[in-house]
């Protein structure tokens, strides 16, 4: 018996705690690549949202999602897809899976009858080092690659994005997130509707992962421009000499 009361005492102990320090719950950052998913249908082209996002909420016009697409893409409303080798894009929506198994697709369109973003978070615990933030993403609509319009949050604040370089179909893109490192907080990707509603906007998104290397942009063509004209003309200012 005395064991007994003093396991429920330990049991509301931490369950006090858990209500007093909400963040302290909810761990590190996982599934950042998509891999932990499982298909659990529901329906047609469709699966348990849950299963396919692990730890990760996704939102249409702020109404959190049940449901998501498999393997395919809304044509004309928004939603989240999850992909692997099986996809199909309808013939005309460039973009496939980045890395691993899985990748997902942020879709903003409609949503009830009017345009809605869409957005897919998670809270967690930024590594102590951690010095920037990484993920590969394509930009599509229907019919091509374009820029499109979306956020990456951390903190609620929006951050600064830097382009670190450029695969066979996606953009490597960082941010410096040094300032919120051993902090719990959330991370929001958002994918903005176009209004008034034109077009679909799709979002490929992959490999997200704190680092702890600081951004180093990948150089432009104008600043490698400059850099081989200064080294001109330092050539030609030796000669001289």
């Amino acid at each position: 018996m005395r064991f007994h009361t003093l396991t429920r005492w330990f049991a509301g102990l931490a369950l006090l705690l858990g209500l007093a320090l909400p963040g302290q719950g909810q761990g590190t950052f996982q599934n950042l690549g998509f891999e932990s998913a499982s298909l659990v249908s529901a329906g047609d082209s469709q699966v348990q949202f849950g299963p396919a996002f692990p730890r990760w909420v996704g939102t249409v016009g702020g109404v959190q999602q049940t449901i998501a697409l498999s393997n395919t893409v809304a044509l004309d409303t928004a939603g989240v897809s999850i992909i692997n080798s099986n996809y199909n894009a309808y013939g005309f929506i460039p973009g496939g899976v980045i890395e691993g198994r899985f990748t997902a697709i942020l879709q903003a369109g409609y949503g009830s009858g009017v345009p809605a973003d869409t957005v897919l978070s998670q809270t967690g615990l930024v590594p102590a080092n951690a010095q920037s933030l990484q993920f590969q993403a394509l930009q599509t609509v229907g019919g091509g690659t374009a820029i499109i319009p979306f956020a990456v949050a951390l903190g609620g604040q929006t951050l600064s994005l830097v382009t670190l370089g450029n695969g066979v179909n996606y953009t490597l893109y960082g941010a410096d997130i040094s300032s919120w490192a051993g902090q719990t907080t959330p991370l929001s990707f958002t994918v903005f509707a176009e209004r008034p509603h034109l077009n679909n906007q799709y979002l490929y998104l992959d490999a997200i992962r704190f680092s702890s290397q600081p951004i180093v942009p990948e150089p432009s063509l104008f600043g490698l421009a400059a850099l081989a004209t200064l080294l001109l003309g330092r050539r030609a200012l030796g000669r001289r000499r």
